[in-house]
């Protein structure tokens, strides 16, 4: 997987409190698009796009899977609220074109490029709001949830005490 991003500022999430992905890559959202293109390349499928809303931030799953190596490899990022937007990847996997609209509809995420952000499921009339969006009170930190991203490895560990000497 490194030598699939090689090149590409990514954090490599082992932990077992994550659970079904044989990997987690943890990305920048401007990245969004070269990561894609790379798994294109090499062969995997999207199988879906999904998010998830924290205090901080709009949280994003990209899951891909491989025919020859099965397995599904989760590559995640964040993005701020507001504006609340990622590039599109449809032009890339045009079966991103319904995940992103899903995504649009019930989180309000803009993903930029998109043919066709028009609701999917809900009616577009006499539909106000986004049904998955949380209230200040209920929504969680993100470090709360997944504090394995923001923990160092024992690498990255290493080369701090290094750059300190």
């Amino acid at each position: 997987m490194e030598k699939l991003l090689e090149g590409i500022d990514i954090k490599i999430i082992e932990d077992d409190r994550l659970k079904g992905s044989k990997k987690q890559i943890l990305i920048e959202p401007q990245n969004i698009r070269e990561v894609t293109q790379r798994f294109r390349e090499n062969g995997y499928f999207l199988e879906d796009v999904m998010a998830m809303e924290f205090k901080e931030c709009f949280h994003l799953l990209y899951r891909f899977n491989h025919f020859e190596n099965p397995g599904t490899v989760t590559v995640r990022t964040s993005i701020d609220k507001e504006p609340g937007e990622i590039e599109s990847i449809s032009d890339i996997y045009p079966g991103a074109l319904w995940h992103e609209r899903e995504v649009y509809e019930f989180f309000g995420i803009n993903f930029e490029g998109h043919p066709d952000l028009k609701p999917l499921l809900l009616p577009a009339e006499d539909f106000e709001g986004k049904p998955l969006r949380k209230d200040e009170k209920s929504a969680k930190s993100i470090k709360d949830i997944f504090p394995m991203f923001f923990e160092k490895s024992e690498q990255e560990e290493s080369e701090s005490k290094e750059e300190q000497s």
